[in-house]
């Protein structure tokens, strides 16, 4: 049987399905009647959804809570939905609009311990002399409620496995499977075009209002910096700011349209990147490792026997495919330790034979899917993913990839992209946003604009597209930086959006930003190139 995952832009999902029970059931529903009245208000918790780490000095008063927001804010509903928040007072009160971040995904969460860290004196905590920072959950996301998620979904890769299912017979018991999550939520009169970018950028306006600010700074990363130009379009009057960090642009049709553009793009650069440097043009040729390393599989599948190393009994019978060593490359490309290493990967790949690559790809295939036999969460809340996905940038076909003039690598990656998500979308059955939405935003907020040089997921060329439709906005690029800035801890950056947040409208000190890249490509003996 096949047993390979579809990597798509921030989710490895299992390319197979188990027909089971809803999560549905165990989600609280939403609720209904005439408490939808009085939206949006905020309902406080007693113990916040995160706190800092024991070890982290944070002397920040917190306080938690739901802002209770409509279903819809434009139409008739009597169903209302909690948005979780996590507000860290600066003890200055409304007076300062404060600081609203919002998580990427669409689907994930930005409200656990760890994000305590980006506030600290060198990063972001100086914006805390001034103003609150607000963390605040998307609907359907993170730790509001519903959570609009199928957790059946994570423990499928072993299902399918120990089955013995066929790629034909996994993909149907993956659709089963979806559609009875979705199915118990609307039994439970939840609308699924509820999710959309729109009704979420309406969030955010109820969410300020609630908490009691006249306006905000906006920052997003990867799918909330599009969230983001959704806010600045249908409610610019709100914002005093927004930093958008890793952006892709409006005028994207579908989800898919650009993924193996962007792939070449990614293996492109790298490659000029190491063209530049004498030590790694000595020892790599990044096109000609790449499709080598292609090549091995021939024209079909390998087979690999995958030994759990804790369990010896379990064993796994594994077929790899090109999908596999795909997904392997472009998530080395999602980091700059990956993207740096990724040509002698590729060459120990080479030099070790069809051998020593199914033992690379079989141990990580396997590890993976014996990890998967409890799991119940994959990081986001995937059927508000795709809600948010198949609504704003909806997939129709694998012909939705623009593949014109794409390598082989760059084409497998866009393609199973398009596969997974032409195959799902329709199972939801969302409205789709009209076109006024895939518009560039043109507004004078004032905007900051982060990007790395080395970001496959929303490449410099897409975030620069965004910033030149807009009239007051800051570019800045990083070299040798890859995917979100201020998540990856990029101290530059974050002293830079920490100067924006003070006065949007000053003139930002950027030269920080000028100096080379802090990695270097790792050689064959091991050393580096710098």
């Amino acid at each position: 049987m096949k047993t390979a995952f579809v990597l798509l832009p921030t989710l490895l999902l299992p390319s197979f399905g188990a027909s089971v029970a809803c999560a549905a059931s165990m989600i609280p529903a939403p609720v209904q009647g005439a408490v939808a009245e009085s939206v949006p208000r905020v309902e406080r918790v007693g113990e916040c959804f995160a706190r800092p780490p024991d070890d982290l000095e944070f002397p920040h008063r917190l306080d938690c809570g739901y802002v209770v927001v409509p279903e819809f804010h434009e139409q008739e509903s009597e169903t209302t939905l909690k948005l979780a928040f996590l507000r860290i007072n600066s003890g200055k009160g409304p007076a300062r609009s404060p600081l609203f971040i919002l998580a990427g995904g669409p689907g994930e969460t930005d409200i656990k311990p760890e994000v305590f860290l980006l506030f600290q004196k060198p990063l972001l905590g100086r914006i805390l002399d001034e103003r609150d920072i607000v963390l605040l959950d998307q609907r359907g996301a993170g730790h509001s409620q519903p959570l609009l998620d199928c957790p059946e979904l994570y423990s499928l890769p072993w299902v399918a496995t120990r089955k013995g299912l066929d790629e034909a017979g996994a993909t149907r018991l993956q659709a089963a499977t979806l559609q009875a999550c979705r199915d118990g939520f609307e039994a439970q009169g939840l609308h699924l075009d509820a999710f959309n970018s729109v009704e979420s950028a309406a969030d955010v306006d109820a969410a300020r209002r609630a908490l009691g600010y006249e306006r905000i700074v906006y920052y997003g990363g990867s799918y909330a910096a599009q969230l983001g130009q959704h806010v600045m379009r249908e409610h610019p009057g709100i914002l005093e700011g927004v930093v958008l960090d890793g952006a892709n642009a409006l005028s994207r049709k579908t989800w898919v349209e650009d993924r193996a553009l962007d792939a070449q793009w990614g293996i492109d650069n790298l490659a000029k990147l190491c063209e530049a440097n004498e030590k790694c043009r000595a020892a790599y040729d990044i096109p000609r490792l790449l499709s080598d390393a292609l090549a091995l599989f021939g024209d079909g599948t390998r087979s690999y026997t995958y030994v759990d190393p804790a369990d010896p009994k379990v064993t796994l019978g594994l077929r790899l495919t090109k999908a596999d060593l795909v997904n392997l490359v472009y998530a080395k490309q999602g980091t700059a330790i990956g993207s740096f290493s990724l040509p002698a990967i590729l060459d120990q790949l080479n030099k070790g034979g069809v051998g020593s690559m199914l033992e690379i790809l079989g141990r990580d295939a396997g590890a993976r899917i014996v990890a998967s036999r409890s799991a119940r969460e994959g990081g986001m809340a995937f059927l508000m993913h795709l809600a948010v996905v198949c609504s704003d940038d909806p997939v129709h076909s694998v012909d939705d990839v623009n593949t014109k003039g794409v390598g082989e690598y760059a084409r497998t990656f866009g393609r199973n992209a398009a596969e997974t998500y032409a195959a799902l979308c329709p199972l939801l059955h969302v409205k789709e946003l009209p076109p006024s939405t895939d518009v560039n935003v043109r507004t004078s907020v004032p905007a900051l604009l982060l990007a790395g040089d080395l970001d496959v997921a929303t490449p410099s060329s897409r975030t620069r597209e965004v910033a030149d439709a807009l009239p007051n906005s800051t570019f800045v690029l990083f070299h040798g930086r890859t995917h979100v800035q201020i998540a990856g801890a990029n101290v530059c950056a974050a002293q830079m959006m920490t100067q924006f947040v003070h006065d949007p409208t000053s003139r930002l000190e950027t030269s920080c930003s000028k100096g080379p890249s802090p990695y270097s490509f790792v050689l064959p003996d091991g050393t580096t190139s710098r």
